[in-house]
């Protein structure tokens, strides 16, 4: 029978970071908020998270590499959402925050869950931080909660 691994879902003895995008703050908020939950219902102290505000999605990778540089947190959660217009600009910033952030989490040194909601229009955007399709803030803060414990793993760190 192969070794499974797989990360828990407890929080506990973890520092977790919060990057939020302050704009479409009304929506970013209730993602915070549903991460803060995850965290502390997965056993996260107050203490031990810290959130970080930006002005947009744009500017997450640049704080998320700083944050992780500090070697001070185990799981980072980004958050922001990005709300469709009549030009390129929406493509290219959720394509910028997106690529930016995977490459900072493919490099290792710190579980990320992202949560950048790229949304057609506001409905969309109100469906997936809190109401019928559920909260995108309290989802990355699982995976980043996951993500940390895996990367805890003593059998990765040899």
């Amino acid at each position: 029978m192969p070794r499974i691994h797989e990360g828990g879902l407890r929080a506990e003895g973890k520092r977790f970071a919060i990057i939020a995008s302050r704009f479409n703050d009304f929506m970013v908020e209730k993602l915070t908020q549903g991460a803060l939950d995850a965290l502390r219902r997965s056993g996260a102290k107050d203490d031990d998270i810290e959130i970080f505000r930006c002005p947009g999605a744009f500017e997450i990778p640049a704080l998320l590499q700083k944050v992780a540089d500090t070697g001070r947190f185990q799981g980072v959660v980004c958050l922001g959402v990005v709300i469709r217009g009549g030009t390129a600009h929406f493509d290219l910033v959720v394509g910028e925050a997106t690529s930016g952030a995977a490459r900072i989490a493919a490099a290792g040194k710190v579980a990320v869950g992202f949560g950048v909601l790229a949304c057609e229009n506001i409905e969309q955007a109100v469906e997936r931080a809190g109401s019928k399709g559920g909260n995108r803030g309290y989802d990355a803060a699982m995976v980043a909660i996951e993500m940390a414990n895996l990367f805890a793993d003593a059998s990765l760190n040899r």
